[in-house]
């Protein structure tokens, strides 16, 4: 996702220029990359808490304009006061469309487990994961499908390839997994057990009847032979 944002170039010359920048609702922010001059910028505080709302949800890439010149930028760090959580400061990177560039993105789980409708717990092991890519390839989500996930089974990073796209992670790094409840295992395990207990019953009547078969044959060679 690409959003825009109005930053402004400032300096601050007094001792309490940034406190009261921060008062009017302008949050100062950064911006640098590419051996470029790091630029000194503010932007309105209520429009990048829109940014902040998207980006909950999935990746973002900025395009801020500042002085009709417009950079292609990720987010690198947003500062928070510790105590009141208030937004204090935003470190912009200038990316450029050949290079390639790493974000965390969020995974977001779809469809419905038939393992959950089996007793099965959904346990997500991995909310969002660093991938590395162009800009233009980068996906806003990750969606991973659980539509065909039973009890006791697990999709890995492997299972969700991208096109252009390379994980950080090893591919064998597990995203989510259907665990099977003590109960639920109980459960199955005399069910299973009476398969079993049936699967020999069947084996054991169809040796008898091998053994039939073969005794029969036998007396019928004995007769001839004795005729002959």
């Amino acid at each position: 996702m690409i959003v825009n944002l109005q930053a402004t170039p400032y300096t601050a010359e007094k001792k309490g220029d940034v406190k009261r920048m921060r008062k009017d609702g302008k949050l100062p922010a950064v911006l640098y990359g590419h051996k470029e001059k790091t630029q000194t910028i503010y932007i309105e505080k209520n429009e990048f808490k829109k940014v902040l709302d998207a980006l909950r949800k999935e990746a973002v890439t900025v395009n801020l304009s500042i002085k009709d010149k417009e950079y292609l930028c990720v987010i690198k760090a947003i500062q928070h006061n510790p105590i009141t959580d208030e937004l204090l400061h935003i470190d912009f990177q200038h990316i450029h469309k050949s290079e390639k560039i790493k974000a965390l993105i969020p995974i977001h789980i779809i469809g419905e487990a038939p393992g959950v409708k089996q007793g099965g717990i959904l346990d997500q092991h991995l909310h969002e994961v660093v991938v590395k890519c162009l800009p233009a390839d980068m996906p806003s989500h990750i969606d991973v499908d659980v539509s065909n996930l039973e009890l006791g089974q697990t999709i890995h990073l492997s299972d969700v390839e991208l096109p252009r796209v390379e994980y950080e992670l090893s591919s064998e790094t597990p995203i989510v997994s259907i665990l099977v409840p003590r109960a639920v295992a109980a459960e199955a395990k005399p069910a299973a057990e009476k398969e079993e207990v049936a699967e020999e019953k069947k084996e054991g009547e169809e040796v008898k009847e091998e053994a039939k078969e073969a005794e029969k044959t036998e007396e019928s060679e004995q007769k001839k032979e004795k005729k002959e």
